[in-house]
């Protein structure tokens, strides 16, 4: 294979521009060997990247132009130091590298591209410094995060599977690919090329699973295994699922794994508009945080097991709503540690969707933080994740974070009066007997009282006492 390639200026541009992220760096030509080995090892410890050496920091340069951060070598020979230094870790890591140069340039200066892969060892520099890539750090890990790291390590991915009764040519030659493959600021767009340099299809010619979710036309029809997405709504607050609570709101939504997200939003944004319940503001649609539902519902398809065959399921209730992804939490993730710690089980399918235009994961590693930060904000409790061994449960609760019995009390004076349905939506209560022993606690401390002694069940209204 070639390992000198002739680039345009756009890719060139880009290179240049690109911001700096868990899956890329650039490095001057001026960096001295033994340092790519910080970056490098970052990246294999971590979901791997890519590493650019020959490009200069924009600040350091008066020029305005881009193409004038590209500044490389005058011959490839003069990286052969790089290349040693990466070639004597031990353990090695797995890398290619590729020398660029560009198309058109008064004259002929090599920038090293490095691909580095994420590897199944913990690896470490020739000072013995262990790092993992984090945003655009290489951090030192030391003591427990390296023991985190190794026990991590242990962990396959199902993205990776060969699915020999797949066609390869039915997804290299299809629509997804090619428009996706357009979008992209490279210069050579041939869909066979980029998969296989992808790691997205092996020798073999047999896709990978990563593959045939992102880019098959409906991966639903041919992975061994259930990987849509299904929405149902439950007439219910009940903690114990009621089976004749669920309504005809039902809905499997499949397709490549961008297109599904999109569509499952919509879709989870109609089901829950037709959901009706008490608010501070009458009966109408419950209102929850649009970031936090699409940043669950995308970990909940990119960071599920594919190796389950279970669909992600999505419940509306009447006071809450519930994301199962299928497959307990990767690695050393526990739903203790889950706002800091980072580990990523499909890699693969993780790097892929961030290089879409309107990427679901922009914001990488940032998603469930910002579920607590916007249900926060929202005055709601925070959200409530437990796992049962095979699936992570993850449930947001309209529970208001304010006493129970202010909520109630500001209720009634601008409703004029309570039921027992309307504290069960208020509050976000599972069993009518909790509003009922809201309402005795707050009629013995003479709130309310009852509208008419000579009402019953249901038909009981609480007004406020004088």
């Amino acid at each position: 294979m070639n390992t000198v390639i002739k680039i345009g200026d756009e890719e060139v541009i880009d290179l240049c521009t690109r911001q700096e992220d868990d899956f890329f760096d650039r490095k001057s030509a001026r960096i001295k060997p033994n340092q790519i080995q910080d970056v490098a090892v970052a990246f294999a410890n971590a979901e791997g990247g890519i590493v650019v050496v020959g490009i200069e920091d924009a600040k350091s340069l008066k020029s305005q132009n881009p193409i004038d951060q590209w500044q490389g070598q005058e011959s490839i020979e003069k990286y052969n130091p790089i290349i040693d230094s990466l070639s004597s870790l031990n353990p090695s890591i797995d890398y290619e590298h590729k020398f660029l140069y560009r198309e058109g340039g008064y004259k002929r200066d090599y920038v090293l591209r490095l691909v580095i892969r994420k590897s199944l060892k913990v690896h470490e520099t020739a000072k013995g410094d262990v790092l993992l890539r984090k945003g655009a750090q290489s951090l030192t890990l030391r003591g427990v995060k390296v023991q985190e790291l190794m026990r991590a390590k242990g962990v396959s991915s199902e993205e990776d599977s060969s699915l020999p009764e797949v066609r390869a040519e039915s997804i290299i030659d299809g629509e997804h690919l090619n428009s996706f493959l357009a979008t992209l600021p490279i210069t050579d767009k041939d869909p066979l090329n980029f998969a296989i340099q992808e790691s997205l299809l092996p020798e073999t010619m047999h896709p990978t699973v990563a593959l045939v979710l992102l880019f098959a036309q409906n991966p639903s029809s041919v992975m061994p295994r259930q990987c849509a997405v299904k929405i149902v709504r439950y007439d219910s607050s009940e903690e114990e699922i009621d089976r004749d609570a669920l309504t005809d709101d039902r809905h499997t939504i499949e397709g490549p794994l961008h297109l599904q997200i999109a569509k499952a939003f919509e879709k989870l944004k109609e089901v829950i508009s037709r959901c009706q319940c008490w608010t501070m503001d009458g009966l109408s649609s419950p209102t929850y945080p649009s970031e936090a539902l699409y940043e669950l519902l995308v970990n909940s398809v990119l960071h599920r097991d594919y190796g389950v065959s279970d669909n992600v399921l999505i419940s509306v209730y009447r006071n809450r709503i519930e994301f199962r992804s299928p497959g307990r939490l990767p690695g050393y993730v526990t739903v203790e540690n889950i706002r800091d710690a980072r580990f990523s089980r499909n890699p693969k399918l993780v790097r892929m969707l961030a290089k879409f235009p309107d990427a679901p994961n922009k914001d990488l590693g940032e998603g469930i933080n910002t579920v607590y930060e916007r249900m926060r904000q929202a005055g709601f409790i925070d959200p409530i994740l437990k796992e049962d061994g095979v699936n992570l449960y993850v449930m947001l609760k309209r529970v208001p974070k304010g006493d129970p019995i202010n909520v109630i009390s500001r209720f009634v004076d601008q409703h004029g009066h309570i039921t027992n349905r309307q504290a069960l939506d208020l509050l976000a209560l599972e069993h009518p007997e909790q509003a009922t022993n809201l309402f005795g606690k707050m009629r013995e401390q003479k709130l309310l009282v009852r509208e008419d002694d000579k009402q019953t069940g249901v038909r009981i209204r609480w007004v406020k006492a004088t």
